[in-house]
């Protein structure tokens, strides 16, 4: 029953910044005790349902600058490298450590006007490479969305641009994670599994998107500058 419960409560996160299940569900789910791969057949349902459901709602959305397009390029084939690697080595370690530091220095630079700025110009000329990186993150650790939700919002200050970004790439990256999942892991996979879709678009329709709505622009990046910081500090805890 608690990793419904999980799923409950991040899906609300989720709905609001794109990404959540996968990347606070997955540390909290190993905390409790479940092997890794089960913690990816309880969220990644839940987590491509969600970012379907956002995708849907924000498709025609101009993110600019070939954004997805790269993403088709350079990511996804970057995260089945990942996953490749994550089969062979146990990086999980030096990633959670990386991750931390680098969310730090995130939170810190979108907190301080002054460094604000360089951080967007930096994420637009190296963009394709910074799509890469999440990407093969994602595909080594489950945690690309470390990465991908201050890259995004780096790039967009508009709070549904930033959700548009974000949960496109997630909901291809959760999809196609469930597909390698389905082809080598198949007789492992139960229907219960498939609650956790229900819930968290549930979640979403009932309370994530109407907090979504009502939040003004400011409120939503001080809410996202929080999250960054929270995820830091979940994964300090956890190293």
């Amino acid at each position: 029953m608690e990793p419904f419960i999980l799923i409950l409560v991040l899906s609300v996160v989720q709905s609001l910044f794109g990404v959540g299940l996968l990347l606070f569900g997955t540390p909290l789910m190993l905390l409790m005790g479940h092997e890794y791969t089960e913690a990816l057949l309880y969220l990644l349902p839940a987590s491509a349902a969600i970012s379907w459901s956002q995708v849907k709602d924000t498709y025609q959305i101009k993110l600019g600058g070939a954004y997805r397009k790269y993403f088709f390029m350079i990511s996804m084939p970057l995260l089945f490298v990942g996953m490749i690697l994550a089969g062979h080595y146990d990086l999980k370690w030096e990633i959670k450590f990386f991750i931390t530091i680098m969310l730090t220095v995130a939170f810190i630079v979108r907190t301080s006007s002054k460094f604000r700025e360089k951080l967007q110009n930096l994420m637009r000329k190296n963009l394709p490479f910074a799509l890469g990186f999440m990407g093969i993150i994602h595909g080594l650790s489950n945690m690309g969305g470390s990465i991908l939700t201050p890259l995004v919002s780096s790039l967009y200050k508009d709070k549904n641009k930033v959700l548009a970004g974000v949960s496109f790439d997630y909901a291809f990256m959760a999809s196609f994670q469930l597909l390698v999942l389905a082809l080598y892991k198949g007789e492992n996979f139960e229907a219960k599994y498939l609650i956790g879709s229900a819930i968290s678009l549930s979640m979403r329709y009932l309370i994530g998107k109407r907090i979504f709505k009502f939040t003004t622009e400011v409120n939503y990046q001080r809410l996202l500058n929080g999250f960054i910081l929270a995820n830091a500090v979940l994964l300090a805890v956890n190293l």
